[in-house]
């Protein structure tokens, strides 16, 4: 018996997480709630960038943290964070995440 197409199309799944900009440091959050350290934000006469610990992922100043983080979504994949996720320790922050700079995105899994 042949299979259609649509039925042969894997169902995209996005996974939703967030990026905060917390004391020079990078955080993301997984829907899970883990949130791990992933690279430095640096602030130099007032510009923003990032730079990540793993795969030299660079996103270039930007006039704030939060421009920065935005930034470096699409240089984001899937397997990049869920890796990452996988092998990394949950990082301790003080005092809410949500009042620090933030982004919520979603990846496809696939």
């Amino acid at each position: 018996m042949a299979t259609s197409e649509k039925e042969d199309a894997a169902p995209r799944l996005e996974r939703p997480f967030r990026l905060f900009a917390v004391e020079q440091r990078v955080l993301a959050q997984n829907v899970d709630g883990k949130v791990i350290d992933i690279g430095a934000m640096e602030a130099k006469a007032g510009e923003f960038c990032v730079r990540l610990d793993v795969d030299d992922i660079v996103v270039e100043p930007k006039r704030s943290a939060e421009l920065a983080l935005k930034a470096l979504v699409p240089k984001l994949s899937f397997d990049y964070l869920d890796g990452l996720f996988t092998s990394e320790g949950e990082a301790e922050v003080a005092g809410r995440l949500q009042d620090f700079p933030n982004v919520e995105f979603s990846l496809d899994e696939a």
